[in-house]
């Protein structure tokens, strides 16, 4: 076994019939030299290919040490010179190749980290909510378990001790800021006349909106009464004396907006710094409704909607829909009642009519069909109504319009939505509306327009001006594209629609009307001289220089334009800078 691992020191002598050479089996270096002489190099590789199969060697040598041979690289010396030398085809093959994109990916890990550690900070991130949330469950429990309150449920009776609990967290943040806005609404009871009151203000620069409460003004409706009950209420939750109401947000009726005897006025006798803002997303909603005064056929679109959806409103009549949906394998989708203050629910209601266009259309042919129910004449001039060509082009006239509008609300509707937010947004949607108003645009609508009539076997008829008779296509031009058809709809329906609602987007969302949201917005992206109207109106409320301002602006624009390559400035960088 010692003899295996040659514990002992041995000599191998190896004979070539040239010239013999000696090897010491040491574990030392070996020095390998370019000039090795053409025997010795023979007398070795010999050994390696003949004795040494492994690390281990033989039982007469031991253990022995792997034997490298160096072979020079041809050069073109004595070659041929066309011919390219083993390094540079080595650089050249795919295999160098592969390993030197390898590399450099290799090298830009060290920049921008590894997979592993970039997994590894999004897992970081994840775990750092994960226990915020934890910490606020915790928070919330030990809370309750203090004041002795249920998971479920609440008592705020008059002999509670726990009454308007939530009430005095909010407006203990609110004395800390010392100011925040007011936004009131009908919100009708089955019994009594309600008006719901929320509060708006700023908790570690970022926007918090609560619901307040509930005021019962039963009683009267008027301006004078409503002012009085936001004074009591306001005076009940602690709100009176120390903060200040700079904001007013109500919808357009005059007993609301009134610039002489309407409650934003009657606020602003009480707190002259709150400024009255109409409700966007309320603005939205009548541009919607100045639209179906204006041009009738938007009217009829529809109240054919809202009578489908009574229509299908019996739980009978409803499944069969489900059913016939279910059978093609069409996603289900469900109609809701139109209502002037729903603000997506027309939206909702055309998507949902052009996505089970198939199955209403089979329902209420199987219904008139079986003549099983009292509502069959409804169902005819349902029917009558859906498969009508005008009520299809307008159907994706008012489509095209309601996707922008209803984006447009629910960014509004958003709880951290600001003033200079809505300004950008109302521009972009007035730009859209402007581009789309051509007739390229209207050219792919009516190809839009075209496919779908032809998979439902629907005719546009086109009306001939002057008369009441309707002039039908012929037949043998059913197929083809009837300029007189297009060109009729375009003027008579897709531009009446789209100026429509352009006007009264540039009536409701002026300049002069979107002037503080302008200057809020500017006051955002750090540029003083645009954001005057915002500055001058608050400046003696908050005891503001407007030079120190000035000075603060500009070096925060300056430290912002520093650490960041983007010129456009947001509220998040802001927060940054202010936050550090």
């Amino acid at each position: 076994m010692f003899d295996i691992f040659n514990i002992k020191k041995q000599k191998l002598v190896v004979t070539d019939s040239s010239s013999t050479t000696t090897l010491e089996s040491e574990n030392e270096e070996l020095n390998i030299g370019l000039d090795i002489d053409k025997t010795a190099q023979k007398s070795v590789e010999n050994i390696v290919d003949k004795n040494v199969i492994s690390d281990l060697g033989t039982l007469l040598t031991g253990p022995v040490r792997p034997i490298l041979t160096l072979s020079v690289c041809s050069g073109t010396k004595g070659g041929n010179k066309s011919k390219l030398n083993k390094l540079d085809a080595h650089a050249k093959s795919n295999l160098h190749l592969i390993c030197m994109v390898k590399w450099s990916a290799y090298q830009k890990t060290k920049e921008t980290g590894s997979v592993y550690s970039q997994i590894s900070s999004q897992h970081s991130l994840m775990v750092k909510n994960n226990r915020m949330y934890m910490k606020m469950l915790v928070d919330i429990v030990l809370f309750l378990s203090c004041q002795g309150i249920g998971f479920k449920g609440h008592d705020e009776t008059k002999d509670s001790l726990n009454q308007d609990v939530v009430k005095e967290i909010i407006v203990k943040d609110i004395e800390d800021v010392e100011v925040f806005g007011i936004m009131c609404d009908e919100a009708r009871c089955y019994k009594q006349e309600q008006m719901a009151l929320c509060v708006r203000y700023v908790k570690n620069l970022d926007v918090v909106e609560r619901f307040l409460g509930f005021i019962d003004c039963s009683k009267n409706q008027d301006a004078e009464s409503l002012y009085q009950y936001i004074l009591w209420y306001l005076k009940k939750c602690k709100l009176s004396s120390k903060p200040q109401i700079v904001a007013q947000s109500y919808d357009g009726a005059n007993v609301m907006s009134g610039k002489f005897n309407g409650l934003q006025n009657k606020i602003k006798s009480q707190y002259p710094y709150a400024i009255y803002t109409h409700c966007m997303t309320h603005k939205m909603n009548l541009i919607v409704l100045d639209m179906c005064k204006y041009v009738k056929e938007t009217r009829h679109v529809f109240n054919t909607l809202e009578s489908l959806y009574i229509h299908f409103s019996h739980p009978s009549k409803n499944q069969k829909l489900i059913e016939i949906q279910t059978k093609l394998k069409i996603k289900y989708t469900s109609m809701i009642r139109l209502s002037d203050t729903r603000w997506n629910c027309r939206y909702r209601n055309i998507e949902s009519v052009k996505a089970s266009y198939k199955t209403i259309i089979q329902a209420l042919e199987e219904e008139i069909e079986n003549e099983d129910d009292r509502g069959v004449n409804e169902a005819i001039g349902i029917l009558t109504n859906l498969k009508s060509g005008r009520f299809i082009v307008y159907l994706f006239i008012l489509h095209k319009v309601l996707i922008n509008i209803n984006i447009v609300a629910n960014k509004f509707q958003e709880k951290t939505a600001t003033l200079g937010e809505s300004k950008n947004i109302i521009q972009g949607v007035m730009m859209t509306f402007k581009n789309s108003r051509t007739t390229e645009y209207f050219s792919k609508l009516w190809c839009e327009i075209e496919i779908f009539v032809k998979d439902n076997e629907i005719s546009i008829q086109t009306p001939s001006e002057g008369c009441k008779r309707k002039r039908q296509e012929p037949h043998n031009l059913k197929h083809f594209d009837t300029t007189a058809t297009t060109n009729y709809f375009r003027k008579n329906a897709f531009f009446p629609v789209f100026d429509t609602i352009l006007i009264n987007l540039e009536k409701r969302f002026s300049a002069e009307s979107l002037q503080m949201a302008t200057a809020v917005d500017q006051f955002i992206q750090l540029n003083f001289e645009e954001s005057l109207f915002f500055v001058d109106h608050y400046k003696d409320l908050m005891n503001v220089s407007k030079e120190v301002l000035q000075s603060e602006i500009e070096v925060a624009k300056n430290c912002i334009l520093q650490s960041t390559d983007k010129k456009n400035i947001t509220l998040n960088h802001v927060k940054k800078v202010l936050t550090k």
